[in-house]
């Protein structure tokens, strides 16, 4: 049952010109110029992140006009958002893996030279 309610729910949230291939593991990607994407079929609650965390980069149209860090912050927040006004709780654990990937992509950032590190971006990975 929560398998094809995690179904429902990707695919409502996907646009419909988008092509997605699943992938294995817990891993995704997108490509938000080509409507692309590959993800883990949404069959759990933490894949059904994942797949979310990926359609959010197409949905918010994210095509290098952000720094990196700020564009996966904003992923993580956009998919915990559907994920709760679908009614689906999101495990303190999941909040706290995304912290710590943005923050991940902070000090990628900070050791490739940036000159500013988004406010908003480190405050989410701090806190």
């Amino acid at each position: 049952k929560a398998a094809e309610r995690f179904a429902f729910i990707a695919y409502s949230h996907t646009p419909d010109d988008v092509v997605v291939t699943y992938c294995n593991g817990l891993r995704g990607r997108a490509w938000p110029k080509e409507r692309k994407m590959e993800a883990p079929e949404p069959t759990t609650r933490r894949r059904l992140q994942v797949y979310l965390h990926e359609v959010a980069h197409i949905v918010l149209n994210h095509v290098g006009k952000k720094p990196v860090h700020v564009q996966e912050m904003e992923a993580e927040q956009w998919s915990f958002a559907i994920m709760r006004a679908e009614g689906v709780s999101v495990p303190r654990k999941s909040i706290r893996n995304a912290k710590r990937y943005v923050a991940k992509k902070i000090r990628r950032a900070m050791m490739n030279g940036a000159l500013r590190i988004d406010p908003k971006a480190a405050s989410f990975a701090k806190r």
